[in-house]
C-alpha cells in the first residue's frame, strides 16, 4: 500500500514498543508447537515482532509495502527472507511449523473470500502440525473507533491525525493525516486512505474448519471467547496430518 510505503520511517514511533506483542505471540506459540523452529510472519511491517522472534526462530517476512520492509531489513539478521507480497495470495517456495499475521493485518482484506483465499496460502506453507495464529479487530471495536471522533497522536515532534468512519457495507475508511517537521521548522503534510473490514466470529470459524484443526479464539488476556463483544480477539489452529474435508470452498 502506497501510504505505508509513505510514512514507514514513522510507524515504529507511532506503535509503540512490541515487545509486549511479541512476547504474547511467543508464549502462545510454546503452548501449540513447542518444537517449532520456523516462522513467516505475513503482513511483517517493519519487522518489529518478527525480529523479537528471530532469538528464538527462523523469521521470514512477508509484506505488500516494499517501504515497511525496507525498515525490517535494517533490524533483522542479515539474510532472514523478506517477501514482497499480497497476504491473499502469495506463494512461496518454503514451508514452516508457524505463521503469524498481528496487528489486525487481515482487517485491510475488504472481502471474505480474501479472508478465506488467505486461509488457503497459509494451510498451503505450513508444514503438517504446524500453528497458525492472527488477531482481528471486530465489527464493534471498528464501530467504537468510528464513533471516537478525530484522534490525535504526538511522536517526537510530529503529529498523526486520524478520523474513522463507515462505508458501505461496513467497509472502514481511516483517515489519515501525518504532519512532519522539516528542517526549516515548518511542517510536511502526508494523506493517506486505509480500508479495513471485519466479520463475525462464527463466520470466521467456519471458514477455518474444513482446513484447520483445533481452533481456538481468546481475548488478549489469553481467555477464551465465544462470542464478538470484544475489541480484539485472537485466532489459533493447527494444521493436521490430514485434510479434515474436501470442501475448501
Amino acid at each position: 500500500m502506497a501510504f505505508y510505503d509513505l510514512v514507514a520511517s514513522h510507524y515504529d514511533a507511532v506503535a509503540g514498543d512490541s515487545s509486549t506483542e511479541a512476547a504474547f505471540l511467543h508464549d502462545i506459540i510454546e503452548r501449540y508447537h513447542g518444537r517449532a523452529a520456523t516462522l513467516l510472519d505475513v503482513g511483517c511491517g517493519t519487522g518489529a515482532i518478527t525480529a523479537f522472534l528471530a532469538d528464538t526462530y527462523q523469521v521470514s517476512g512477508l509484506d505488500i509495502s516494499p517501504g515497511m520492509l525496507a525498515v525490517a531489513r535494517q533490524k533483522l539478521p542479515t539474510g532472514t527472507p523478506l517477501y514482497l507480497a499480497d497476504m491473499s495470495c502469495f506463494q512461496l517456495d518454503a514451508k514452516y511449523d508457524v505463521i503469524i499475521c498481528a496487528y489486525q493485518g487481515i482487517n485491510h482484506l475488504l472481502g471474505f473470500s480474501s479472508w478465506k483465499s488467505f486461509f488457503g496460502c497459509v494451510y498451503g506453507h505450513l508444514n503438517e502440525g504446524g500453528i497458525f495464529i492472527f488477531d482481528i479487530a471486530t465489527v464493534g471495536n471498528l464501530m467504537m473507533m468510528a464513533s471516537a471522533g478525530k484522534i490525535v497522536q504526538e511522536f517526537g515532534d510530529n503529529y498523526l491525525l486520524i478520523r474513522v468512519r463507515t462505508s458501505d457495507n461496513l467497509v472502514f475508511d481511516w483517515d489519515i493525516e501525518v504532519y512532519e517537521l522539516q528542517r526549516d521548522g515548518r511542517y510536511k503534510l502526508i494523506t493517506g486512505l486505509v480500508k479495513t473490514r471485519s466479520f463475525p466470529l462464527d463466520t470466521i470459524r467456519a471458514a477455518l474448519r474444513p482446513r484447520f484443526a483445533g481452533i481456538e479464539a481468546f481475548g488478549s488476556n489469553g481467555r477464551a471467547v465465544n462470542s464478538d463483544n470484544q475489541d480484539r480477539i485472537w485466532f489459533a489452529c493447527t494444521k493436521p496430518a490430514r485434510p479434515l474435508s474436501r470442501s475448501l470452498s
